[in-house]
């Protein structure tokens, strides 16, 4: 068709427009020169296009789904029209400025309203899915790779994934790269879903309406034709939705859902990616209590994981899970009872409401707070400064700039409240028995068990997601407990552990270089009260580090962000009125210098890399000075104490260390 909208469709009145001629075909809203092609991209669908017409395949050849929505959002067109629906507003924190309406400041966002972007993403893809409409791909690939060798160049190989109803693919897909681009040559589907099971009981070749209508969202449903050089939409919608910002199903939305329901996790990840808007006939659908049902029933917990895992990894990983939470999916995507320990109630409804209502609260604060130092970041946040306060040859990248580590304090963030739960409710009932054949697995924490059994996540990832609330945890107790003031004091009295080495770094040739208040300090010797201050609170903050990591910085945001909560419920419930504005601004100026001060201390004492500092005498000499050592776990004793004595004597010397151990040690001399 041209111009003439679809108001309704159903798969029925698809095939009878293909086998009568009663009912006319649905042609497409097309745009010609829509797209801006890589030198690369041109190249590519030359070479296709060439292969189909001289070995006279009548096959058209279409450029499906995502690599057509993220051209088309590259183009001026689209990105003008997305900038107006798309302003950045704060809604994301308690305190909110303008003269806007109460109903409106409490109304929940449904997506893309309410949080900053932390940094934007490339549009360059280059998986490319070719759909074919009366050949299979292997076909093609043959064809093209028969073309290439007549014509004297580099044939390429392919995979093939074979017809397999347990994996979605009912129809064989072939495989291969060319140049920089890997791609998939499919076929146009139609398809059929039974009731208990999101894979389509029957799935055949299908028209380019048929396929497109298939589709989980109109804006994936655009066709970029390579025979003609034509954007095709054949819903009717895809053109327009993307121009809107809206996400939203070709066929009836509750419909959609339960054929396959992993398509409701799709939506919410594509809202949060695009930072779209979810149409309201789908937010109304996501809420069916049948749709979580049938995800609960009918689709893998590594598909809700990996799900999961690619929302936190978007642009907006805060709209993302604020739609779990609005959508009221939140406890199917992480269900609580099997992973909070035995002994608990298990009528914690209430309970889990409130956990993921304040995970998304701390969510929302350490990623709006991450925003603020990438725009004007704070001392220690200065990549310069960073780089010269490493030690031992470690290196660093900043957090605005590391995605994995952004993606496991988002984990970290969203799922705090839930460890913290735990440990109250573990506290208030008798330690659970473990036997020996239940080992360490029994003991894992409630995080563990949620990410590696119901999310399928790999174990690592568990083991940072908690080492980083545990480090947390340890930050905010030791600036609770005065490191602040000791940072500040530092700061002041120009306390300074500088390193150098040869030969590019590591453990050898080390040189460390102490000062205080711009004058040479000998570690080994120094007595002045401020110094012995300053090592012990190297000391401790060491300790810290060593567990953190490389995940310091993601545990550091994640401890001052709970403080900022914190202060936000406060001051909350202690005063109200316009002065609140002012007051919280005052109060947060404060926590942030804080941690501020805290952090350039930690930087200025050279703690960045302690984690990699080796000992100074090994075992084998260790036993040497120390005859007499008995078996068993006082080596280690032995051994920390030599650790605790180079963190507080930075470029102490190896005799100096033996004489130590000797007075801390004469049993073993």
């Amino acid at each position: 068709r041209s111009g003439r909208k679809i108001s309704s469709f159903s798969p029925s009145s698809l095939s009878s427009s293909t086998t009568n001629g009663g009912i006319p075909p649905i042609y497409p809203t097309t745009k010609t020169n829509a797209l801006v092609l890589s030198p690369e991209e041109q190249q590519l669908f030359k070479l296709l296009h060439q292969v189909s017409k001289e070995t006279e395949i009548s096959s058209t050849l279409r450029v499906a789904g995502g690599w057509v929505r993220d051209k088309l959002l590259a183009t001026s067109e689209f990105q003008k029209d997305i900038d107006k629906v798309n302003k950045p507003e704060r809604l994301t924190s308690k305190y909110r400025s303008g003269d806007s309406s109460s109903s409106q400041k409490n109304q929940p966002s449904m997506g893309r309203q309410g949080t900053k972007v932390l940094m934007d993403e490339g549009n360059t893809p280059v998986d490319i899915d070719i759909a074919l409409d009366d050949m299979l791909g292997r076909e093609f690939a043959d064809h093209l790779n028969e073309w290439l060798a007549e014509h004297g160049k580099e044939t390429h190989s392919v995979g093939v994934v074979l017809k397999n109803p347990e994996k979605s693919k009912h129809l064989e897909t072939a495989t291969m790269k060319v140049g920089t681009f890997w791609i998939d040559f499919v076929n146009l589907r139609a398809e059929e879903y039974t009731q208990d099971s999101r894979i389509p009981d029957l799935m055949r070749i299908g028209t380019p309406d048929e396929d497109a209508f298939r589709r989980d969202l109109t804006i994936n449903a655009l066709f970029y034709n390579i025979n003609n050089g034509q954007v095709e939409d054949f819903t009717g919608r895809g053109f327009d939705d993307l121009r809107r910002g809206i996400v939203a199903t070709p066929l009836a939305p509750l419909t959609t859902l339960l054929d396959d329901p992993l398509r409701v996790l799709r939506s919410v990840r594509f809202a949060a990616r695009l930072r779209f808007a979810m149409d309201d006939a789908l937010v109304e659908a996501a809420k069916d209590e049948r749709v979580r049902e049938a995800l609960a029933q009918k689709v893998s917990r590594e598909r809700v994981g990996g799900e999961v895992d690619l929302m936190l990894r978007s642009l907006d990983p805060v709209g993302a899970m604020r739609l779990l939470c609005n959508l009221n999916l939140v406890s199917t995507v992480f269900p609580l009872e099997s992973c909070l320990p035995e002994g608990l109630p298990s009528d914690h409804t209430a309970d889990g409401g409130k956990i993921f209502s304040d995970g998304l609260t701390l969510l929302s604060t350490t990623h709006d707070h991450l925003c603020d130092c990438q725009l004007d970041p704070p001392i220690w946040c200065e990549a310069k400064r960073a780089s010269k306060s490493l030690i031992f040859g470690v290196d660093e990248t900043m957090l605005t700039k590391n995605d994995e580590a952004r993606r496991l304090l988002w984990y970290a963030a969203f799922l705090k409240p839930l460890l913290d739960f735990s440990k109250l409710r573990q506290s208030r009932i008798s330690p659970l028995k473990v036997s020996n054949r239940q080992g360490r697995k029994a003991n894992r924490s409630v995080i563990q068990k949620l990410l590696v059994d119901e999310l399928k996540r790999p174990a690592r990832d568990a083991d940072a997601v908690k080492r980083i609330m545990e480090a947390a945890d340890d930050f905010t107790r030791l600036i609770n407990s005065g490191c602040d003031l000791s940072a500040m004091a530092i700061l002041m009295s120009e306390v300074r552990v500088e390193y150098t080495a040869a030969n590019g770094g590591g453990n050898d040739d080390i040189t460390f270089s102490c000062s205080m208040d711009n004058q040479p300090v000998d570690s080994e010797t120094e007595t002045h009260p401020i110094w012995i201050h300053a090592m012990e609170f190297r000391l401790l903050c060491s300790k810290v580090l060593q567990r953190s990591n490389t995940m310091w910085r993601a545990a550091l945001f994640l401890s001052l962000s709970e403080q900022l909560v914190t202060l936000d419920d406060e001051i909350d419930y202690a005063i109200e009125g316009d002065i609140v504005d002012e007051i919280h601004e005052e109060y947060r100026s404060g926590v942030l210098e804080k941690y501020n001060a805290f952090a350039a201390a930690l930087q200025q004492m050279g703690l960045i890399g302690i984690w990699d500092q080796k000992p100074l005498i090994d075992g084998g000499e260790m036993k040497k000075i120390l005859t007499n050592i008995p078996k068993g776990p006082v080596f280690r004793e032995i051994m920390d104490e030599q650790g605790n004595w180079l963190t507080t004597h930075p470029g102490g010397r190896k005799e100096v260390l033996a004489n130590h151990l000797k007075e801390v040690f004469p049993d073993y001399v």
